[in-house]
């Protein structure tokens, strides 16, 4: 398939030349991904919407719908079979232009989906974009015509303007090209200003979007399927940018091109709340709004507080901010977000070993972790447990370091959850570079995303610990009998089985708790809204923080001292 594929050339007729020159052109946008919830791919499409009609917008999950029987089972993702990839590509292929989306982790099954394009109708016009074009280029220029490597809004209209006119297309800014035997690389647009962003549509939200059904076909997508793949929850951005600069993180590539994208850009609260109401009005049971932003708590007080004045009047809705770096966790703005409404919070930890996280090059230390888990501690009547994400099964630790983390959870206040992941490699981020000189192989993101974790016994610890803070005496027992990833050492799948499970059915239990279904799909957590169950939860059962309006102006104007004075 590679030498195929590298013979192919964008030197084409132009699409339409044979064609009725009345004709629109027909798009067809499809995110590869293993759900619904890709918020790039929704605001690029929205925008291309916005001024070519004729475009078509489809999902095509990689996976089948991840219900909680399955998550127990412990079976992954389910993968597209041969005629699924037909079936698709034979869609997508009826298009003159088929942009494409996808993160690293598909870009396997991209491949195969472009491959059988190119079979089907070797006259379509493969534009690929997202994530995987803008951190991995040199790759996906391989197979694609084009490839996005940066912000795509204005610089696809700008692309899809030369391309109709028959014009040198291949002058489009943040593009690459291949052209007569060579790759054209184009120098990438300045990034979106906010100004810019706030006259941006919103999410695209079921507004004619096609959702492809393994083993079947394309559908309308319809509200049962957001009901298995979201369940009651709306995810969205309403911040771009990241000030950190970590290694494993696909951010070091953005950063690499722009460095101003360490910096927060948002439309104004206004423009994110009218994304929120409308899509209210189309799904009423919504019942909890996810911020999936880098760096949320990196706003400054007065934002958030805009922010907060807004939702409180014209949303009334809990809320969740999965984004979240501990240096930016203040007492203050904890407790302004959780008045207004936020249940949830997620919280980036990835290691409790200092060794570690100098190598990820995180910038925050254990003590500011400690005092993070702490500060949100005092809230945890009025949340559901925070959740950290913590990473495994990095081939260079000590012992010493791994036994650092489980010490850590083992410390941290309770309650708490995890979202723990195995390391696994992005492809052209800083650490595949430092792995690369170390001369160590740690699993590529792509070809082994659904790779299950080791059964050791730290691994088992780390699950564990979710649940149970046992008596210090056995744990010190058991923490001496821990040992790094690639050290020979016994494995405990059963113990590692009951550890996952326990742990899968107290983070379940603590959403249901709060009647929060954000994390459980299917349609039980539709019907408890629809019999009202969910409102007179929230409404007269759930604790409610109130934040007093005196004490309010004294933590903001000591926080803002000791702030200028650093």
């Amino acid at each position: 398939m590679q030498s195929q594929l590298d013979q192919h050339q964008v030197s084409k007729p132009h699409i339409l030349d044979s064609q009725d020159p009345n004709r629109t052109m027909d798009i067809r946008l499809a995110c590869v991904e293993d759900g619904l919830d890709n918020i790039g791919f929704r605001k690029f499409a929205a925008f291309v919407k916005s001024f070519h009609p004729n475009t078509k917008v489809t999902y095509i999950p990689t996976g089948n719908v991840r219900g909680f029987i399955k998550i127990m089972s412990e079976k992954g993702a389910g993968n597209l079979d041969k005629k699924d990839i037909y079936n698709i590509a034979k869609f997508l292929a009826e298009g003159d232009l088929v942009g494409l989306s996808s993160m690293t982790q598909y870009s396997l099954t991209m491949y195969e989906i472009i491959d059988s394009i190119r079979k089907i109708n070797s006259k379509a016009y493969i534009v690929w974009g997202g994530i995987h074009p803008i951190i991995h280029p040199e790759d996906a220029i391989k197979h694609a015509d084009a490839i996005c490597t940066g912000e795509g809004e204005f610089a696809f209209k700008t692309f899809l303007e030369l391309f109709k006119n028959g014009e040198d297309y291949t002058t489009a800014p943040s593009f690459w090209f291949r052209k007569d035997d060579r790759i054209i690389k184009n120098k990438n647009l300045p990034l979106m200003k906010s100004t810019e962003m706030d006259k941006l549509p919103p999410l695209m939200y079921q507004d004619g979007e096609i959702i492809y059904h393994q083993g079947k076909d394309f559908k309308s997508i319809r509200n049962e399927d957001y009901l298995d793949h979201t369940g009651l929850a709306y995810n969205t951005v309403w911040t771009i940018g990241c000030p950190l600069h970590c290694t494993y993180c696909g951010n070091t590539k953005f950063i690499e091109y722009d460095n101003a994208y360490r910096r927060l850009r948002h439309s104004k609260p206004q423009t994110i709340v009218n994304e929120i109401k409308r899509a209210k009005s189309k799904h009423p049971h919504l019942s909890t709004i996810v911020f999936h932003d880098d760096s949320f708590l990196a706003l400054r007080y007065s934002e958030l507080e805009e922010f907060c004045k807004i939702w409180k009047k014209e949303i009334k809705i809990p809320f969740v901010i999965a984004g979240v770096i501990p240096n930016y966790v203040r007492e203050d703005k904890i407790a302004l977000l959780v008045d207004a409404g936020m249940n949830r919070v997620r919280m980036g930890i990835q290691s409790g070993s200092e060794n570690i996280l100098e190598f990820y090059k995180r910038p925050t230390k254990l003590h500011r972790i400690k005092e993070a888990t702490e500060i949100l501690n005092k809230f945890k009547k009025y949340m559901i447990p925070p959740s950290y994400d913590i990473i495994l099964e990095n081939p260079i630790e000590t012992p010493e370091d791994t036994r650092a983390t489980v010490d850590m959870l083992y410390e941290m206040p309770r309650p708490y959850t995890l979202n723990v992941y195995a390391l696994r490699i992005i492809p052209n981020t800083t650490m595949a570079k430092d792995i690369k000189d170390r001369g160590l192989k740690i699993p590529p993101i792509d070809k082994n995303y659904f790779i299950d974790y080791h059964r050791t016994l730290g691994n088992c610890l780390v699950f564990a610990l979710t649940f149970w803070k046992m008596p210090r005496w056995l744990y010190k027992i058991l923490l001496n009998k821990v040992y790094p990833v690639q050290t020979k050492q016994k494995y405990y799948p059963v113990l590692f089985r009951i550890s996952r499970s326990v742990y899968y059915l107290k983070r379940a239990f603590d959403h249901i708790r709060f009647m929060d279904f954000s994390v459980l799909p299917g349609k039980a957590g539709y019907f408890l809204w629809k019999f009202g169950i969910i409102s007179f939860w929230q409404r007269f059962c759930l604790k409610r923080y109130h934040l007093p309006k005196k004490v309010t102006i004294a933590i903001f104007k000591i926080a803002e001292f000791k702030q200028a004075t650093k």
